[in-house]
């Protein structure tokens, strides 16, 4: 009798985008299967004590359990091809990601605003014009000097994923209203029609943020 194979990798996080995308955008573009384990809000309570720091994201990986967003993604990045081709190389990657998951940090005010939509607007405006408009018009300038397709290096890494999520994250948020920046947006598309993110993306739950 055959049994069926258990996934190297589970990832734990709510059940919308946010700080768990970047790893679920790792796993679909190395088509990595692994178990998508979302909680609700109100189930959250029950595993919390089980997590690293009663936070997520987790990665579960061989029994073993890793916290924080970013080093999730640093270890699946190391083993998935997308840390660049020498340690200079990845430094930088790794630096650019930094630099885009800063914008997550900039976002809270918009979700303490709760329902009061005055404080929202005014929250969804400062993420706007101090986070997004910021850092897309200097990565836009970086890509138009560069000349190359990716942030860095000629091939797809970690900071293009990151930057991928992170537009998508910002076009949640403030719809149509992110600045022009060709440049951006233009890697935003051409990461997405990568097939295995454009089947992920198909595929993945409909979820805000």
């Amino acid at each position: 009798m055959s049994t069926r194979r258990r996934n190297e990798y589970k990832l734990h996080y709510f059940n919308m985008k946010g700080r768990g995308e970047l790893a679920r955008l790792i796993m679909a573009y190395a088509k990595v299967p692994y178990d998508d384990i979302r909680y609700e809000n109100a189930d959250w309570l029950q595993h919390k004590d089980r997590m690293p720091n009663g936070q997520l994201p987790v990665l579960e990986w061989k029994g073993q359990l890793l916290p924080q967003s970013l080093a999730i993604a640093r270890f699946l990045a190391h083993r998935h091809n997308l840390a660049g081709t020498d340690e200079w190389q990845w430094a930088k990657i790794d630096a650019m990601t930094d630099t885009i998951n800063d914008t997550f940090g900039e976002a809270r005010p918009i979700f303490m605003a709760g329902e009061d939509e005055g404080k929202k607007k005014e929250a969804v405006d400062s993420f706007l014009k101090n986070a997004i408009e910021p850092l897309f018009k200097r990565l836009d300038k970086m890509l138009e000097d560069n000349g190359s397709d990716f942030l860095i290096g000629n091939q797809c890494s970690l900071a293009d994923l990151a930057l991928f999520s992170c537009y998508d994250f910002a076009a949640g948020l403030c719809g149509d209203r992110l600045p022009k920046c060709q440049h951006v947006a233009a890697l935003h598309a051409r990461v997405g029609q990568i097939p295995a993110i454009k089947n992920w993306v198909e595929k993945r739950p409909a979820t805000p943020f």
